[in-house]
């Protein structure tokens, strides 16, 4: 078992941006995690629409995002597992790997439905939750044990650059540089250069 400090951000990185990164970076700075996993979901149970990119362009993506930051990793299980993603499963698997408790990054955009994760009592019990500021939505009662990040919150999303690149609008700076290369390079969500 790895001694480190792990906090966990999960999602389906389509694709990863500047956002993803910066408060990757807050929630080690402020909270003193050695290390930060990207966890890319294989299917969001959140979401009804698959990626728009398949699960090894994401992944690339984010290995290409992170490969400048020692803090940084990318854990594939949740793709290796296929299907729909749940964090508790992800939770348990890589709590046998790492020092518990796992910190949780969540953004604040889905604390009014964090009810209705599955078992999420047992990821409130088990990990450190740290709430990052999105929408700069209050928490519910559910989560008031939750520790908020002290973050600016970026006006960037996954879906704004697809939806700029879709319409041939400039996005180049919203994510890393080798992330912009690789969407070019594999002409995604409608990139025609």
């Amino acid at each position: 078992m790895t001694k480190a400090r792990v906090a966990l951000l999960g999602g389906s990185f389509d694709p990863v941006h500047i956002g993803h990164l910066f408060i990757a970076e807050e929630v080690r700075w402020q909270f003193g995690y050695d290390t930060i996993l990207f966890v890319p979901a294989a299917q969001p149970p959140h979401k009804q629409q698959r990626p728009a990119a398949d699960e090894r362009q994401r992944l690339e993506m984010l290995e290409l995002a992170v490969s400048d930051n020692p803090a940084f990793a990318v854990e594939p299980w949740e793709l290796q597992q296929g299907g729909v993603s749940f964090t508790i499963d992800t939770v348990r698997h890589l709590s046998e790997r790492y020092r518990y408790p796992l910190g949780l990054i969540v953004g604040d955009d889905l604390v009014d439905t964090f009810d209705q994760w599955r078992s999420a009592d047992e990821l409130i019990r088990s990990t450190n939750i740290i709430v990052a500021r999105r929408d700069n939505r209050r928490l519910p009662q559910l989560l008031s044990t939750a520790t908020a990040l002290d973050n600016s919150a970026l006006a960037v999303s996954s879906s704004m650059i697809r939806e700029r690149i879709g319409r041939r609008a400039a996005f180049r700076y919203l994510v890393p540089d080798s992330v912009y290369a690789y969407i070019q390079e594999h002409t995604l969500y409608g990139f025609n250069g």
